[in-house]
């Protein structure tokens, strides 16, 4: 069941606001990290390599969370709760972390200021649909 995001909480995505992605380890344990994120449609997207622990705990389960707050105002937040509904690891997801270093950082070239990585990974978007929504 989709859930969807308030209209009034949108900017937290739509901004380049790092935002705390969770995963689950093996163990139950929960793995959080700070990440680049955006709002496509009624999904968020967030960019990883492949073989990442994060990338490892997606693939096991795909039950995942994201929370921004407004930098200017920590008592207002987005909390989502949702599922990688679809893993693209091709050329796309190269094209989308470019997207996101332009928007992060205002270099859409994100292997020009990362440069031996470029030969050593493959990138990955996860594609997360929304199941809950909390926020203020």
């Amino acid at each position: 069941m989709s859930a969807t995001i308030p209209e009034s909480l949108i900017d937290l995505l739509e901004r380049p606001i790092v935002v705390a992605f969770g995963t689950t380890n093996p163990g139950g344990q929960p793995q959080v990290t700070p990440v680049w994120a955006s709002l496509e449609g009624d999904q968020i997207w967030i960019n990883s390599a492949v073989g990442r622990r994060k990338d490892r705990n997606i693939r096991a389960n795909p039950k995942v969370s994201v929370m921004a707050m407004d930098p200017e105002n920590p008592y207002r937040w987005l909390e989502v709760r949702g599922e990688v509904v679809a893993l693209d690891d091709s050329e796309a997801a190269v094209a989308h972390i470019n997207k996101l270093s332009g928007m992060y950082v205002g270099n859409d070239d994100y292997y020009s200021f990362n440069p031996g990585n470029r030969d050593q990974e493959s990138r990955v978007i996860y594609k997360i649909q929304p199941t809950r929504v909390n926020g203020e």
